[in-house]
């Protein structure tokens, strides 16, 4: 019972902190409203808080590149999956994994 009463009064005591995603935003839209854009005073403030954001969530612009891979792929490709095309890329270019990685957030080499 002693320990039980420690503990409670240990981790009523000191205070507890927050880990990343529980309170944080979950998506870039939300990261730019929780930075509050609306509030930056310059085009340069609006540009750190973007790119912050986007250093957060980069799946923001992973999708964004998919969406215009898709787009601007042949017609015969209609059906192929994100990682088909991502396949695609790597073969008919000369670009590295990493490069890839990077840009699509899809590693060519180890997706099925």
């Amino acid at each position: 019972m002693k320990i039980l009463l420690t503990t409670l009064i240990l981790l009523t005591m000191f205070p507890t902190y927050s880990h990343g995603k529980w309170f944080g935003s979950d998506t870039y839209a939300e990261c730019l409203l929780d930075e509050d854009v609306k509030d930056a005073k310059t085009k340069e403030g609006v540009r750190a808080i973007e790119r912050a954001c986007k250093i957060r969530h980069p799946e923001y612009d992973w999708n964004r590149h998919l969406r215009s891979l898709r787009v601007s792929a042949h017609k015969s490709y209609s059906n192929y999956s994100d990682c088909e095309l991502v396949k695609v890329v790597k073969r008919n270019g000369d670009f590295s994994d990493k490069a890839l990685i990077d840009h699509y957030g899809i590693n060519p080499s180890t997706c099925d």
